[in-house]
């Protein structure tokens, strides 16, 4: 177990999703112990994962239930935390990141029965990179839930580290080890 007094960290947006659908009652204990000593910080680049969602499932819906996921909308936006930018040394450092690893480390996902485009692999591969590139610029463990691609930019990251002066290393937390 990751103690909560061990923060602030940044959430990566799997983790973000993890948390809010887990009904654990350790998971939310580690939760509200963790929000009585840190706001919850995220990558701006996880916002617009999460406003992508809500509006790709806004027009995937029926319209009665597009109200329903305004105001989901609106209260995930109303309760955000600390947003860290994508400022010119966090593009600097993804872009470090993408030469290392040009292609996504991963193989497609698979929803609905139906593979992943290779635009969105990369997509989603560029949003995570961006994401560790946010990580290590703020000096901030990534909590995550998607180990493949994040420890690849870890271990690429190891390899290379002369790329990411005074940076360090990239902490990964998984969010299986918070409670």
């Amino acid at each position: 177990m990751v103690d909560p007094a061990t923060g602030p960290f940044l959430f990566d947006t799997s983790a973000e999703g993890w948390l809010a659908r887990n009904p654990s009652p350790k998971v939310a204990s580690w939760l509200y112990a963790y929000l009585g000593l840190h706001q919850v910080s995220v990558s701006a680049v996880t916002v617009t994962e999460r406003i992508r969602g809500y509006s790709m499932l806004w027009r995937r819906s029926a319209p009665r239930a597009r109200g329903h996921i305004e105001a989901a909308r609106v209260a995930y936006l109303s309760l955000l935390g600390n947003v860290l930018p994508v400022d010119s040394t966090v593009a600097v450092v993804a872009g470090e990141i993408f030469a290392l690893i040009p292609e996504a480390p991963t193989p497609p996902r698979r929803s609905h029965r139906l593979a992943e485009s290779r635009q969105e692999r990369l997509s989603r591969w560029r949003f995570d990179g961006f994401i560790a590139a946010t990580a290590l610029v703020a000096g901030l463990p990534l909590v995550h839930n998607n180990a493949s691609d994040f420890e690849a930019i870890r271990s690429a990251i190891e390899r290379s580290p002369e790329r990411f002066p005074g940076l360090g290393p990239l902490e990964l937390i998984r969010c299986s080890l918070l409670a």
